[in-house]
């Protein structure tokens, strides 16, 4: 008998696995290889085939770098488009506003009303998938939550225990 679960990139359930889609094989085939050879050689495999990071079977179907982008907003767009190109960098909302050209209480309720979120909300949960892609790839909590721009691994656990 099979079990869907939801929101999965892929599963492996002893013999049996499934993914959700084609570039979630890709993910699937790399933790097979992973698994089966070693990590060090799934990694080479991906920077083979210009896979920057690995997802893994607990990650969300849909990653929070395309999550919160199902509106039409284009000011919206751009401010999202500013803090995906670089979620190291502390981004204040005015400033952000600014690049975009509204207010900053105009984007934030754009945020609010368009997006389903904050912007303070999109930029953490982005820095905290990067920190976890980082972890993947082999850094330390503390280097990942550095890498990822937070100020320290503690930072980022207050940050993950806010998310939640």
């Amino acid at each position: 008998m099979a079990r869907v679960q939801e929101n999965r990139v892929f599963v492996s359930d002893g013999p049996c696995h499934s993914s959700a889609g084609i570039t979630a094989g890709i993910d699937l085939a790399l933790h097979l290889i992973a698994e089966l050879a070693d990590p060090a050689v799934a990694r080479e495999v991906a920077r083979h085939m210009v896979v920057y990071f690995r997802r893994s079977p607990q990650d969300p179907e849909l990653s929070p770098w395309l999550a919160w982008r199902n509106h039409l907003h284009p000011a919206l767009h751009k401010a999202q488009d500013l803090i995906c190109a670089d979620p190291v960098r502390d981004w204040p909302l005015d400033e952000l506003a600014g690049k975009v050209h509204v207010s900053a209480r105009h984007l934030s309720r754009l945020f609010r009303d368009q997006a389903g979120i904050s912007a303070h909300d999109y930029h953490r949960a982005l820095r905290l998938a990067l920190a976890d892609q980082w972890r993947s790839a082999g850094l330390s909590k503390e280097k990942a939550a550095l890498s990822a721009g937070f100020s320290s691994a503690r930072q980022m656990s207050r940050a993950a225990a806010a998310h939640d």
